[in-house]
């Protein structure tokens, strides 16, 4: 079903949400004022609004490390989501999880993991757990293509295909796995095309235009959700950041950085928005500050919240 006017407001909006939402992590960053490192999420902000728009609340979200333009659209606030990546323990994981380790099961939210490609089989495990219980929910797992190199990848399409599991894979290719280009990582020029080897359908859609991702994510989602299996989608995408905030991004051209910034899909999709004349600026002016405010406060909050002690980083280390 295409998406009414409120819909593709909507659907902005959580773009817009998701872009904010890197630009403090940038700006913390550079103010020495967060530990460790970012690995920024700009670009990709269509396919993850797209799919938090289009699941319902009882299904599942298996996020990787570029995915936080799904969790924030899945319902994580800002607020716990930014302390959790600062460490703080009002985080969404008490601040032992940091950016690479991500869930929040008030959100039906689980993943992601520091080893790439390692939450796939933790989506296909999901997907059968609905499918024995027969309660029509669907898993949409996330990955980039080089998480598709990896034997997980495999092992699992292998095992949704096999047994028709309701789940959606979606790889987000933005052509690099941290420095290399994907000419050097695979034969192959898609992703999709691994789909054929497991009998499912690979289908390959434009990663910076929303209303596609959410077209194309959304049929993928109602197969699933029917009995009919799984899908492998890869949305074409590009990371207008380097792979690590700090990254001198010599292995890429200026030209080829430039043509991607242009098509910045934040950007476009708002101005599709007014050029046709679903809203106007005024409304999308008031919606920005809302989210603008959301995003101040959720940097007030995760500054002024507390590490966890040593007792409470400790508690469920096992051995």
């Amino acid at each position: 079903m295409s998406l009414n006017n409120e819909g593709k407001i909507e659907l902005y909006r959580r773009m817009y949400l998701a872009r904010k939402f890197e630009e403090s992590l940038d700006k913390l960053f550079a103010e020495n004022k967060l530990a460790g490192w970012i690995h920024s999420c700009k670009g990709h902000e269509s396919t993850g609004a797209a799919i938090s728009l289009i699941l319902k609340k009882s299904d599942y979200l298996v996020p990787y490390h570029r995915s936080r333009s799904s969790i924030l659209g899945r319902g994580l606030a800002a607020k716990h989501l930014l302390a959790e990546i600062m460490g703080k323990k009002t985080g969404c994981c008490n601040g032992v999880g940091g950016e690479a380790h991500i869930m929040d099961p008030v959100t039906n939210i689980y993943g992601t993991g520091g080893i790439i490609g390692s939450n796939i089989p933790i989506g296909v495990g999901l997907a059968y757990s609905s499918k024995l219980s027969k309660n029509n929910n669907v898993v949409i797992c996330g990955f980039g293509e080089g998480g598709s190199n990896r034997g997980a990848f495999h092992e699992a399409l292998n095992m949704a295909a096999i047994w028709d599991l309701p789940i959606v894979f979606v790889c987000e290719n933005n052509y690099y796995a941290e420095f290399s280009p994907q000419h050097e990582q695979m034969k192959i020029e898609n992703v999709a095309d691994r789909a054929a080897s497991y009998g499912m359908e690979g289908i390959i859609i434009d990663g910076y235009d929303p209303l596609e991702c959410h077209h194309v994510i959304e049929k993928a989602v109602s197969h699933a959700r029917n009995g009919k299996g799984p899908t492998l989608i890869e949305a074409k995408t590009y990371r207008l950041k380097g792979h690590y905030e700090g990254d001198p991004m010599n292995y890429r051209s200026k030209e080829e950085m430039e043509k991607w910034a242009k098509r910045d899909p934040v950007l476009i999709f708002k101005k599709q928005l007014l050029d046709t004349s679903l809203t106007d600026l005024q409304t999308l002016e008031r919606l920005e500050a809302i989210v603008n405010d959301e995003i101040d406060e959720a940097v007030e909050f995760a500054l002024n919240s507390e590490y966890p002690s040593q007792s409470e980083v400790l508690a469920n280390v096992y051995a």
